[in-house]
């Protein structure tokens, strides 16, 4: 595809780079010529060096036959601009980048189609759910959800207890025969392995399960066992992301509480949140720590608006006895200095945008969805066209080839998940979730590429 981005942020740099990776065509516009020198320098992409806004520059850049524009620049205004005028180009896929609140109200007039947006996500909510996918699964090192959090894959470091150790992947199909999840693939050391039926699991594994949300309970028995359900989380937010993190989770957690060091916005939340216990102060500091019994909670999630904040709350929080600490940065230097001082997640609200794009070009297009840690296997999406080499045909026939280089991890056909076997059909508009070494990534794009 030929694609034209709009910012040359984190979020734009971060699209760019898995874009040209998955071989499309990239240009970009940005202001900043710095940031577009340094660009320039990494990626094997045109650069220009203006406003997005500008008819002109977008032209430069290819507007004029373009596939698809994206425009993630900080501004919403611009944004907007940008899939306003690629729409007068007919460029199909017009996708923006907006942080503007208004935007999300259910009763709100204007329509972004109208305006020349065809897709569009906010970076908080984004943020928001991303957060919430680690609070579902306590435990996880990664987690990956899909069709709207209706499917879920989610990467475990099995340790000496676990159910797991020591059985066959068969023996943990028979142990819940009426649950639908499957190990999709699994890291042993350096090696990414997608395994066969006789696999039998290690300590020291890391295993990446597929499952449907349904199925969320069995599959933490064999992972979490005690902790397989948060049931005390501590919010140190000082946003609105933060409060609507609150809001997200107050209904599904036992106890939520939130830390605010402004005592204004604390009774305002206060207000707002009935079901959540809120509390004026300072997370940095041990006396509120023990107040909240740090100790007994098994999230602590800092999301303030500072960097610094997050880190050294998070890091206290763990060193007191919190189980389990999140930490939001928008630094993107900052992610390994998190993990090396002990912080189990962090989360970029930048990244997470650049992914939730990602998701967005992958439903309509051929491209893969995640990569599973270091190896080379990755997970993908994709639908079954009206007619292709693979439409209406048994999987023991259309994937006799690539049996060893590609699992069928679910098909999702409406209302209804179904783990496939050797005589499960592809219908058209069948999603289905693959999970695939990364040289046969062409291959199956072969397959399911639709006939004329």
């Amino acid at each position: 595809m030929r694609i034209v981005i709009v910012g040359g942020g984190v979020v734009g740099y971060s699209l760019a780079q898995q874009l040209l990776y998955e071989k499309h065509s990239i240009s970009m516009i940005e202001p900043d010529s710095k940031v577009a020198d340094g660009i320039a320098e990494k990626l094997d992409l045109q650069v220009i060096v203006a406003s997005g806004s500008s008819p002109s520059a977008l032209e430069d850049a290819g507007i004029e036959g373009a596939d698809m524009v994206i425009a993630v620049t900080p501004v919403d205004e611009i944004n907007l601009v940008v899939c306003s005028i690629a729409r007068q180009y007919e460029v199909p896929q017009r996708i923006a980048r907006l942080r503007g609140r208004e935007f999300l109200s259910p009763d709100r007039h204007v329509s972004l189609e109208a305006i020349g947006v065809t897709s569009f996500i906010f970076p908080e909510k984004v943020m928001v759910d991303s957060i919430l996918q680690y609070v579902e699964t306590p435990g996880a090192s990664d987690a990956v959800n899909f069709e709207d959090g209706n499917i879920l894959l989610r990467g475990y470091r099995i340790t000496k207890g676990m159910p797991m150790v020591g059985k066959s992947l068969v023996d943990i199909r028979a142990m819940f025969e009426s649950e639908m999840f499957l190990v999709a693939a699994v890291m042993r050391g350096d090696k990414g392995i997608i395994p066969p039926g006789d696999f039998v699991i290690e300590e020291g594994d890391k295993v990446y399960g597929l499952f449907p949300k349904t199925a969320v309970p069995a599959f933490m028995s064999l992972v979490n066992g005690e902790h397989a359900q948060a049931r005390r989380v501590v919010i140190a937010g000082d946003n609105l992301s933060s409060m609507e993190l609150a809001a997200s989770i107050q209904d599904r957690i036992s106890k939520v509480i939130y830390v605010d060091p402004d005592l204004a916005r604390a009774e305002e939340v206060a207000v707002k949140l009935d079901k959540v216990e809120v509390i004026h102060g300072d997370c940095t500091e041990l006396d509120t720590l023990k107040e909240i019994d740090i100790n007994r909670v098994d999230f602590f999630i800092a999301s303030s608006n500072e960097a610094d904040y997050n880190m050294l709350s998070a890091l206290l929080a763990k060193s007191e006895g919190a189980r389990e600490v999140i930490a939001v940065s928008t630094e993107f230097h900052h992610d390994q200095l998190f993990h090396s001082i002990g912080i189990d997640h962090v989360i970029n609200p930048r990244v997470t945008a650049a992914d939730e794009i990602m998701q967005i070009i992958s439903r309509g297009h051929f491209g893969s969805v995640v990569r599973l840690g270091d190896a080379e296997i990755e997970a993908l999406r994709l639908t079954v066209p009206e007619k292709s080499d693979i439409t209406d045909l048994p999987l023991k026939k259309v994937w006799k080839k690539l049996r060893k280089g590609a699992l069928i991890g679910i098909i999702n056909r409406g209302d209804t998940m179904i783990i496939p076997d050797g005589e499960s059909i592809f219908e058209p508009d069948d999603i289905v979730i693959i999970i695939a070494y990364t040289k046969f990534i062409p291959q199956i794009q072969k397959l399911f590429k639709a006939k004329k």
